[in-house]
């Protein structure tokens, strides 16, 4: 076991354990900043080349240069980061302390934020018959080499920001882009629908797709229509499947505290139900809650706020 006691142990590092670790560090507290992957979350790991455009300072920003910005901040604060450390359990000691579990160690706090956002996560796929096949091989989940999608013939499956956003991006670098969506409208803000409503990308809305094949080097897709009534084959050179991801919360469905379906359940405080437990970001719930970056970035400010005092009132 690590001996050393920090005041508080952050798990996750997208942008709201990166943003409380740096409030933490800020007040003078000893900190740990874990993570079970590369630091950065869904904006370094599963949309890098995706652009924010809600996240003030910045009218348009790739969701990797962002994550990168704010991992590059924690370092130059002296922030103690571990990537690839993904804690397998929390628990209580006689002391009052937490002990944290990762593969190889132990580290002890007098306090934890849990900024875990959605879990150790993966894309969401259609599994429909030639998916699994064609995987990284014609169909993908997420733009890693922009350069790879140059002057091709895309489409983009998906309907919320994600699919969206991509498809735009998109629109600079490949030859077509066509978005194919099971509803009849988009899941995604207003000004994105409209950019891409007034933009070359070709719609097709209220289809679905029930299968791909490889031919002639191209990906065929086999389309319904939502309501039965009609089908259509269309190609591709490159698939990107953006309908979602499959989060993974193993470690903290075990923890003695609040929860429901939506996430942890905290106060305003971001406190919850576990005394010295504190939570921020997309792993949180509470009415009215909104998923946004700056949304996270406010609760991990309060979070911290709270953790502070908390130590004040145990020591």
């Amino acid at each position: 076991m690590n001996a050393k006691l920090y005041n508080v142990i952050i798990v996750g590092a997208g942008p709201a354990g990166l943003t409380a670790a740096i409030f933490a560090q800020r007040k003078r507290l000893s900190v740990l900043l874990l993570d079970g992957g590369m630091a950065g979350g869904q904006l370094k790991n599963l949309y890098p080349h995706k652009p924010v455009y809600n996240y003030p300072g910045y009218a348009n920003i790739k969701a990797a240069d962002l994550a990168r910005k704010m991992k590059e901040q924690a370092g130059q604060e002296g922030i103690c980061l571990l990537e690839d450390a993904p804690v397998s359990g929390i628990s209580g000691m006689r002391n009052g302390n937490f002990k944290l579990e990762v593969p190889g160690s132990h580290y002890q706090s007098q306090s934890v934020i849990l900024a875990c956002g959605m879990g150790l996560f993966k894309p969401l796929k259609l599994n429909v018959p030639g998916e699994s096949k064609l995987a990284e091989n014609g169909i993908f989940y997420t733009i890693k080499n922009v350069e790879d999608w140059q002057n091709q013939r895309v489409v983009v499956i998906g309907g919320g920001n994600s699919a969206l956003d991509n498809s735009i991006f998109l629109c600079g670098h490949a030859r077509k882009v066509t978005i194919i969506h099971r509803l009849a409208h988009f899941q995604a803000d207003a000004v994105s629908v409209k950019q891409v409503k007034e933009s070359s990308i070709k719609l097709l809305m209220g289809w679905s797709v029930e299968r791909f094949t490889g031919e002639n080097k191209r990906i065929a897709l086999y389309l319904n229509n939502t309501d039965g009534q009609k089908q259509d084959k269309i190609f591709a050179d490159r698939v990107l499947i953006n309908i979602g991801i499959k989060k993974s919360y193993s470690f903290l469905r075990s923890l003695p505290l609040a929860q429901s379906k939506k996430g942890i359940i905290v106060d305003s405080e971001m406190k919850t139900t576990l005394p010295g437990i504190f939570a921020c970001g997309d792993v949180v719930s509470y009415p009215g809650k909104v998923r946004l970056i700056v949304t996270a970035i406010g609760e991990a400010a309060t979070a911290v706020n709270s953790v502070e005092e908390f130590l004040k009132a145990k020591n």
